[in-house]
C-alpha cells in the first residue's frame, strides 16, 4: 500500500533531511543517533538506567548468598537506679516491622509487611517520676528482615539497605514526652518517644507515637513511627520495575521486655520458616530446571545482565527463590516479554505456556523441593546459548581512559579503525567491556571517511572543545562527526550509529544482511560511564565479523520516526519549571539549543501542538505521529523506546486503513525492559507506506519525579516517543564498486 498524503518520512541513520523545517541537521540527527538501539538479526535484551545496579556488583561473594546470622544483636545494657525499674527487651517475645506500599508488575499498590525479631535494648522506667524514666539504645538487626518474598529481601538487603555493611539500624538519645505525674501498674498510657533513628550512615530526628503498659514484672509497648525512605537513602524500592515501593514507609515496634533479674533473655532468634515440603511436587530435574536453563539462565548466570537482580548459578538458588520464581512466572512478568501477541507474530517470543506456568507455581507451593544435589551447575541450554562471531577485527581504545567522580555520568568518544582498504560488509560484532561496572551503555557508530578528519580536532578535549589530557573526546550530543560529502559532491551524515551495547548484551549476528563499510570509514565508541564509589581506567574493545563488500548480502538501515511529548505538572503544582516555556530554557542550559528546538521541530512535523497534547486524560497524557517509509523493501526488526513515565506504546502500518497491521503493541510500557523484536517474517513495504507511532505517559509510573513540564529530551528525567525499524531492501542489489560513496 501506499500514501501519498505528505505524512513526514522517518529520519534513516544517515540522512540528511530531519523532516524538521527549523531544525539543524547535526543537533535532530545527534538526538537520533544517541537513542537508537540496533542489533541486527538477533533478538536482544536493553537494559537502560541500570547503572545503579551494575555499581551494587562486588569481586566478593555476592550479599544476598552470606549466612545470615539470628543471634540477637547487643545493645549496651542501662544500670537501674534505686527509684528505677530496668526492662529488657525479649527478642522472642517482640518484633520491628516495616510497612509500605507495593506496585507489583503495574497492578494496583498493595500494603507489604517485613520483619525482623532480632531487637535488643532496655528501658528503665521510674514510675513515682516519669519524666525521669530512661530509654538505651535500641538496635535493630537489619540483615534479618524477612517478608512473603525471598527476592524482595535479598533485594532489599543487598541494594538498599546494604545491611552486609550496615547491618544495624539504632535509636538513641530518646526521651519520653507527654506521661503523666505517676505510672500506675495495669494502667495503659499513651505518648511520644522522641530520639535519633540512624540507618546505614543517616541520622535523622524520629518520634514515635508509643502505647504502653507495665504489669507483672514486664512492660508491653507498641511503638509506631513514618519515615520517608527516600531522606535515609535506602529507597524507593524498585526490583527491575517488577516491585516498586512507595517513599513513605510504617515503621512499627512491638514490645514485650522484662525485668533481666528475675527472666532469662535469650540470644538466639529463629529463622524464618522454610516452606512445607510436599510430596509429588514436580521433579526438579526433569520438568523445572530444563525451563530455568532454556528462559532464566542466560540473563541470571553470574555477570549476566540479570545477575544484579537475581543470580541463577545452582539448583540451589532456584529453590531459594522458589517462592518469587511462582509469583513473577504466574504475573507473566519473567521471562520478560513486554510486547503483547496484537500484530504480526514476533520471533523468539519468551513467553511461557500455560501448562509449564502452572507446573513451575505448583514446585513453588511445594516449597521448592530438590531432586539433585544442592550445587548442581545451571547453565543456558543450547537454545539459549550467547551468540558466536568470528573475530576478524578486535578493535581496542587506543589507550586506556580515567575519568573522575566529579562527572559521574561521563559520554566520552573513541575512534577505533578497522583499517578498511575496500569495501567490506560488517556481518556480527561484539562488543568487549572493560570496566563493565563502571559502563551504563556504549554505542558504536560508523564514520565516513570523508568526515574523519574533525574528529583529529576532537581528539583530547572536553565538553567545551578545550583540551584535557585524557584520550577521546567529550561527546553527548554525538559524535562530532562533519559532513560526509560523495565524489559527486552530494552530502549526507558523517557518522551513523550501527550497534549498541548494554550490561549482559550478547554478540550481534546478521543472518544473510549486514553493515556496509566504504574503504577509510572509521569507527567512533561513545561510552556512556556511570561512577559511583570509584574510578578505574577503562579500555573496552568492539570485535567485527566481516565479509566481503561484493558478497550477496543485503544492507540494513535503521528508521527512526519520533513523536513530540508534552507532560505539563498536576494541577496545583507551583515549582518555577512547571513553566513550559521556563523548562524549555532550562533544557537549553543543559543540552544546549535542542533541548528547545526538537519537541518545536517534532510538533510541526506531525502536526500537532503543545496546547492539545497537554490537555491528557485521567492524568494519562498521549502523542502520535505519522510518517511514511522511505523506500521498497522488508521491515525485519521493530522497537519502541520511551522513559520512566511511559504508559503504553504501539507502531502500526497502514493505520486506518482495511489493511491496518500492528507492528508492535507494549500496553504496560517498563522502561526497564526494552527490547529490540526482530519479526518471525519480514513484512513488504513499498515507498510511501504508512507508519503511525503512539505513545502514552502517566506521572503515577514515576511518582517522585520532580515536577517539571516535560517535553522530548535528552535526560533520563525527561521522556521520548520513540521507535526505530530495520529495514533491507527486497532484492539484492549489484555490488557495490570500491570507491562508492558512503550511502
Amino acid at each position: 500500500m501506499t500514501e501519498s498524503s505528505g505524512e513526514t518520512e522517518a529520519t534513516p541513520s544517515d540522512s540528511v533531511d530531519d523532516g524538521l523545517e527549523t531544525a539543524p541537521r547535526s543537533g535532530i540527527l545527534g538526538v537520533v543517533q544517541r537513542h537508537k538501539f540496533f542489533s541486527g538479526a538477533a533478538l536482544l535484551l536493553i537494559f537502560v538506567g541500570v547503572a545503579a545496579a551494575w555499581t551494587q556488583l562486588r569481586p566478593l561473594l555476592a550479599p544476598e548468598f552470606r549466612n545470615i546470622s539470628y543471634e540477637v544483636p547487643d545493645a549496651p545494657q542501662l544500670v537501674a537506679t534505686p527509684e528505677e525499674t530496668l526492662y529488657r527487651i525479649d527478642p522472642s517475645q517482640s518484633e520491628a516491622t516495616y510497612e509500605v506500599d507495593e506496585t507489583f508488575a503495574g497492578s494496583k499498590p498493595t500494603r507489604t509487611r517485613g520483619t525482623t525479631n532480632g531487637i535488643a535494648g532496655d528501658f528503665a522506667i521510674n514510675a513515682t517520676s516519669p519524666e525521669n524514666s530512661r530509654v538505651g539504645e535500641i538496635v535493630v538487626d537489619l540483615e534479618q528482615l524477612h517478608s512473603d518474598d525471598t527476592l524482595r529481601d535479598t533485594r532489599l538487603r543487598s541494594a538498599y539497605l546494604e545491611s552486609y555493611s550496615f547491618p544495624l539500624a539504632t535509636f538513641t538519645n530518646a526521651k519520653l514526652v507527654g506521661l503523666p505525674q505517676k505510672l500506675s501498674q495495669g494502667q495503659q498510657y499513651e505518648f511520644e518517644m522522641q530520639g535519633d533513628l540512624r540507618v546505614k550512615s543517616t541520622t535523622l530526628p524520629a518520634t514515635w507515637k508509643v502505647t504502653a503498659r507495665q504489669s507483672d514484672n514486664k512492660l508491653t509497648a507498641t511503638a509506631t513511627t513514618t519515615v520517608a525512605m527516600s531522606e535515609y537513602e535506602i529507597g524507593p524500592i524498585s526490583l527491575a520495575g517488577m516491585l516498586r515501593t512507595g517513599d513513605e514507609v510504617t515503621l512499627t515496634m512491638n514490645l514485650v521486655a522484662v525485668d533481666p533479674s528475675t527472666a532469662s533473655i535469650t540470644t538466639q532468634i529463629t529463622a524464618p520458616p522454610s516452606p512445607e515440603k510436599v510430596e509429588n511436587a514436580p521433579s526438579f530435574e526433569t520438568e523445572v530446571m530444563p525451563v530455568l536453563a532454556a528462559n532464566c539462565a542466560s540473563c541470571h548466570n553470574s555477570n549476566a545482565m540479570g545477575s544484579h537482580h537475581w543470580k541463577l548459578d545452582t539448583a540451589q538458588d532456584a529453590s531459594t527463590y522458589a517462592h518469587a520464581l511462582g509469583v513473577v512466572t504466574t504475573a507473566r512478568y519473567m521471562p520478560p516479554w513486554p510486547a503483547s501477541d496484537k500484530g504480526v507474530p514476533l520471533a523468539h517470543s519468551k513467553s511461557l505456556d500455560e501448562q509449564t506456568i502452572a507446573m513451575l507455581a505448583e514446585w513453588a507451593d511445594a516449597g521448592g523441593p530438590l531432586d539433585v544435589a544442592k550445587d548442581t551447575p545451571i547453565r543456558p541450554s543450547a537454545q539459549a546459548k550467547v551468540t558466536k562471531i568470528r573475530k576478524d577485527k578486535s578493535l581496542k581504545m587506543p589507550k586506556p581512559y580515567t575519568g573522575s567522580l566529579t562527572n559521574q555520568n561521563d559520554y566520552r568518544c573513541f575512534e577505533v579503525d578497522p583499517g578498511l582498504t575496500e569495501a567490506t560488509f560488517m556481518t556480527g560484532f561484539e562488543f568487549l567491556p572493560d570496566q563493565i561496572e563502571e559502563i551504563h551503555h556504549a554505542q558504536v557508530f560508523q564514520i565516513a571517511a570523508s568526515a574523519r578528519e574533525g574528529l583529529q580536532q576532537l581528539e583530547g578535549t572536553n565538553l567545551a572543545k578545550v583540551p584535557d589530557g585524557q584520550p577521546g573526546w567529550s561527546c553527548y550530543t554525538g559524535t562530532g562527526a562533519g559532513t560526509a560529502v560523495s565524489p559527486s559532491g552530494e552530502k549526507s551524515a558523517g557518522s551513523k550509529l550501527i550497534g549498541g551495547w548494554a550490561p549482559g548484551q550478547e554478540a550481534a549476528s546478521f543472518k544473510g544482511a549486514g553493515i556496509l563499510f566504504q574503504p577509510g570509514d572509521t569507527l567512533v565508541l561513545q561510552m556512556h560511564y556511570h561512577y559511583s564509589d570509584s574510578v578505574t581506567p577503562d579500555q573496552s574493545s568492539f570485535v567485527m565479523q566481516t565479509e566481503p563488500g561484493t558478497s550477496p548480502l543485503r544492507e540494513i538501515t535503521v528508521m527512526n520516526p519520533l513523536a513530540p511529548v508534552e507532560i505539563p505538572c498536576p494541577a496545583g503544582a507551583t515549582e518555577p519549571l512547571c513553566d513550559r516555556a521556563a523548562a524549555l530554557e532550562d533544557n537549553v542550559k543543559l543540552y544546549g539549543a535542542s533541548g528547545k528546538f526538537i519537541e518545536q521541530g517534532l510538533l510541526r512535523a506531525c502536526k500537532k501542538t503543545a496546547e492539545e497534547l497537554a490537555i491528557g486524560m485521567n492524568g494519562t497524557y498521549s502523542s502520535s505521529c505519522d510518517s511514511v517509509v522511505p523506500f521498497d523493501g522488508q521491515i525485519i526488526e521493530v522497537l519502541g523506546h520511551m522513559h520512566t513515565l511511559g504508559r503504553s506504546f504501539r507502531m502500526t502500518l497502514w493505520p486506518d486503513s482495511p489493511q491496518e497491521k500492528v507492528l508492535l503493541d507494549i500496553p504496560d510500557w517498563n522502561f526497564d525492559w526494552q527490547m529490540l523484536y526482530e519479526l518471525q517474517s519480514p513484512v513488504d513495504v513499498v515507498k510511501g507506506d504508512k507508519i503511525r507511532i503512539e505513545c502514552s505517559w502517566n506521572r503515577d509510573a514515576d511518582p517522585l519525579r520532580a515536577k517539571r513540564y516535560i517535553v522530548f529530551a535528552e535526560g533520563t528525567e525527561d521522556e521520548m516517543c520513540f521507535n526505530t525499524y530495520s529495514i533491507i531492501p527486497p532484492a539484492l542489489a549489484p555490488a557495490p564498486a570500491a570507491n562508492a560513496a558512503t550511502p
